[in-house]
């Protein structure tokens, strides 16, 4: 892992050091610090997924993933080939899946000067009941990329955001120890996990130019199973019309009335929020968002506007909260 090396300032009495290093934060923080990690790849086989960034927990600290950012292949006149973005503790895969070709469909912008989005932030640290990924002491925090039907030829860049914490941390912020900070809210040793919901889905097969509604993302919620939408991003296209979400055991789909969501690529009321993006991706109102699926097919829905749109011609990149029962 390649990890750069920044100038030190000094901020009042407490020494920041950036990159490799870890930072003290001021004395108000106790003994919190602070880690951005980098590396990239160069090469990933068509299908296969690789580390990009493998970072070990050291030896006395629990640790909290907060931000992801992702500058993924693309070489003028060449396109993408990376095809997502997950998250795994010790090779155990948390669930988690960014869709981050480019071209508009990088749900984990890099948040560099050229970035027009911010890097994307999981949640907000130091709070209790958030759902950051958690790990404890000695485990690996892997942040792990997948080509697509092409091999990766060109590099990948990746950077992360991490707190690590002290024992008296830990207690002063969530309540918990060293032990069972990992099975807070987002930790990798829940038993009935609680954690941001994230998935994705590319069209497949083609809309067939009827102007009828067909699924572009469909999932199976287990009766055991809770999951709430807080946003959708969306890559558009000249030959899309609508989008609504519906809940096929309750009947239920929103908007509920025409028109419903504009997914044209001259007005799409769904930005991706990629880093090409001038809009962020937008939070859904309470209506929407405090619906909750479970028992049912939670389905993603889009209209063409009289046009084929082909395969992979349309994306959407979905955000929200996931919570096991039993």
């Amino acid at each position: 892992m390649s990890v750069f090396n920044k100038r030190v300032e000094r901020r009042g009495t407490a020494t920041i050091v950036t990159g490799k290093e870890l930072i003290q934060t001021p004395a108000g923080h106790r003994t919190v610090k602070y880690v951005e990690l980098y590396d990239d790849t160069a090469a990933i086989a068509a299908g296969v997924t690789a580390d990009l960034i493998a970072y070990t927990v050291p030896d006395g600290h629990c640790a909290e993933l907060y931000a992801i950012g992702v500058m993924p292949d693309f070489v003028p006149p060449a396109t993408s080939n990376l095809l997502d973005i997950t998250i795994a503790a010790d090779h155990k895969d948390m669930g988690l899946k960014f869709l981050c070709n480019h071209l508009g469909i990088n749900s984990l912008p890099y948040g560099d000067r050229l970035s027009l989005q911010p890097i994307r932030m999981l949640d907000f640290p130091m709070r209790p009941g958030n759902l950051t990924p958690k790990f404890n002491e000695g485990v690996e925090i892997e942040i792990r990329a997948t080509a697509g039907t092409n091999p990766v030829a060109s590099t990948v860049r990746s950077r992360a955001k991490i707190l690590l914490y002290e024992p008296q941390d830990v207690a002063q912020y969530y309540g918990a120890t060293k032990s069972t900070f990992a099975t807070l809210p987002g930790g990798h040793d829940q038993s009935m996990p609680t954690r941001i919901f994230t998935d994705y889905a590319l069209l497949t097969p083609a809309t067939g130019g009827n102007s009828r509604w067909v699924d572009l993302y469909s999932l199976d919620v287990k009766d055991y199973e809770v999951i709430a939408l807080q946003s959708i991003g969306i890559l558009p296209h000249a030959n899309a019309d609508a989008l609504k979400l519906y809940d096929h055991r309750q009947k239920w789909e929103a908007p509920e009335y025409e028109p419903y969501f504009n997914i044209n690529e001259a007005c799409n009321a769904l930005p991706f929020g990629d880093d090409n993006d001038a809009q962020p991706t937008q939070k859904l109102p309470s209506v929407i968002s405090d619906h909750t699926f479970t028992n049912t097919q939670l389905k993603v829905q889009i209209r063409d506007n009289g046009g084929v749109i082909p395969v992979n011609g349309i994306a959407v990149q979905l955000f929200g909260t996931y919570r096991r029962l039993r």
